[in-house]
């Protein structure tokens, strides 16, 4: 239903186009009149019309002065003016208050319904436009979260990043040309002040998680990731200022007015540690790493920013990232080997890191083991073997005993990236297949990528993309993958040089295969075949 205001001081005008209207468009649009300006503008508040029919001539205010005043206070209203006076004046001002028609009297009544039709035609656009508007601003307050989901997990997770983590900030609308990363830890505060039971939190975090993200957006404009077992890493884009102390003052001061919130809304105990704010998108790493080594000072309580640690010779190693971002793209491989190895390494750090105690170890390995899940869920695992967050949580914590805890994350892994590897296998394509049956076969000549594409027929750019999308690794990563894996073996069996066997893989250049072999494997090909002596001596 569409509402019609009429203007004028004539009685006879209004009740003509009254009846007009009624017979017309009956049940589409209801009217009112006003005899006065000042009446029109009135009712206009009250009734607030969609359509105005206005005489510019009336007692008192004029038609042209009631327009200006509606349109004040109802901006999207179709204003028409009816005037018996052709004035250059009048029809001047009507421009520049972008009314939709000028009809001189007498007025007929084809005149009449044609300029309502050409108005309820422009009102059902503007309606439709800002329905559209609408569900477009839903879709955007849905997919938001997931986007910045995308953001952090690509941030703490992956290392050749910079191309995606740019793609996120243009689709989420970041300008600014760096910032710094804030990471909030829960958990419950124990006798000493620290905080424990960070698993227990895991549990409830994702009912508090809304509002926590709430509280958190509504103190700065920030890019906020998902509950990672017990910690939410966010960024907050920021202008590089030269004093960096005033910066990181008002850094701490937006912490701190963070902590104060969350302390009177969340029942939980928590810490914030806060990396520098770094120039430049490649640098966000640096700033994550540094919130998390903050928490570590915390002590679980309160804020600390990176630069107020002044005791850095009490920190041990620090925390092998890069050998984490390695494990998780492997496993989004399907890898099983190079995971387990890459594990270990982790694993054994975790244990020094820690003086072996259970609950410490336990604690970093389940948050290790949640990082692993949720990237092979991001990778499509769902059948109905995947297990269910708080099935494989609750059987880790019922471990006793450090060995078994590395004994059962291996079987987990090597379940998961075979899962993986399975997924893989059935999404794999003709053209894919076919482009493997060709490198597996001719490994060992100097191929490219041209020379598969030409073989199987599609283009260079559309087998690269499609090798990429279904195979989760490039083209010269597959390659390189089979010429190594085909180095191992004969490394094992002994029966080459390290040269020779440079040569029977494709590589042209023993120096350049052998820091390849090492950057793969992690050992050089003669240590390598070393090792593989002495295993097969046991």
């Amino acid at each position: 239903m569409y509402k019609l205001l009429v203007a004028d001081d004539e009685q006879i005008v209004l009740d003509s186009i009254r009846f007009i209207v009624q017979r017309k468009f009956n049940g589409i649009i209801q009217v009112e009149t006003a005899r006065s300006g000042r009446e029109a503008i009135e009712k206009a508040e009250e009734y607030k019309p969609d359509i105005v029919f206005m005489d510019i001539k009336m007692p008192g205010i004029n038609g042209v002065d009631a327009i200006r005043e509606i349109k004040m206070r109802l901006s999207n209203v179709i204003f028409i003016i009816i005037s018996a006076y052709e004035q250059f004046d009048f029809a001047k001002e009507a421009v520049k208050l972008d009314v939709s028609e000028y009809l001189l009297k007498p007025v007929n009544r084809y005149q009449i319904i044609d300029v309502i039709e050409k108005s309820i035609s422009q009102l059902e656009k503007e309606r439709q436009k800002r329905l559209k508007e609408l569900e477009l601003k839903e879709k955007l307050e849905n997919i938001i979260p997931i986007l910045e989901n995308g953001f952090i997990y690509s941030l703490i997770v992956f290392d050749d990043n910079k191309k995606e983590l740019q793609d996120y900030m243009k689709i989420l609308e970041i300008s600014e040309p760096g910032g710094y990363v804030m990471s909030i830890e829960f958990g419950e505060r124990d006798d000493s002040g620290n905080i424990g039971n960070k698993i227990g939190f895991s549990v409830r975090g994702e009912t508090l998680y809304p509002h926590v993200r709430n509280i958190i957006k509504s103190c700065c404009k920030c890019i906020m990731g998902p509950m990672i077992l017990n910690r939410i890493v966010i960024f907050v884009p920021s202008i590089i200022k030269s004093d960096e102390y005033e910066q990181r003052v008002e850094i701490i001061s937006t912490a701190e007015h963070i902590y104060e919130k969350l302390q009177k809304k969340i029942g939980s105990d928590f810490c914030i540690g806060i990396g520098r704010c770094y120039k430049g998108i490649e640098n966000l790493v640096k700033s994550y790493e540094e919130s998390v080594k903050s928490i570590r000072f915390a002590g679980g309580k309160g804020i600390v920013h990176i630069t107020d640690v002044m005791v850095e010779s009490k920190v041990g190693k620090p925390y092998p990232k890069s050998i984490e971002k390695s494990f998780l793209a492997k496993a989004s491989l399907g890898d099983t080997e190079a995971c387990i190895r890459l594990f270990n390494t982790l694993f054994d750090w975790i244990v020094m890191e820690y003086g072996g105690s259970l609950s410490e170890v336990r604690g970093n390995v389940l948050e290790l083991m949640v990082l692993l899940h949720r990237h092979i869920w991001d990778c499509g695992v769902e059948d109905d073997g995947y297990p269910k967050k708080q099935d494989y949580i609750d059987e880790l914590l019922s471990i006793q005993d450090i060995n078994t805890m590395k004994k059962w994350c291996k079987e987990r892994i090597h379940y998961l990236t075979r899962a993986i590897s399975g997924l893989k296998e059935k999404r794999i394509s003709n053209a894919v297949l076919r482009a493997k049956e060709y490198i597996d076969k001719n490994f060992h000549l100097d191929i490219t990528l041209e020379d598969v594409s030409k073989d199987i027929c599609i283009s260079p750019h559309y087998l690269s993309r499609l090798f990429k999308e279904e195979m989760g690794e490039n083209f010269i990563d597959y390659l390189t993958n089979v010429r190594i894996n085909k180095a191992k073996e004969y490394l094992k069996e002994g029966l080459f040089s390290v040269k020779e066997i440079c040569y029977e893989v494709g590589y042209g250049d023993p120096s350049y295969f052998c820091r390849i072999f090492k950057k793969v494997v992690g050992t050089t090909p003669t240590e390598y075949k070393e090792l593989s002596y002495l295993l097969s001596l046991n």
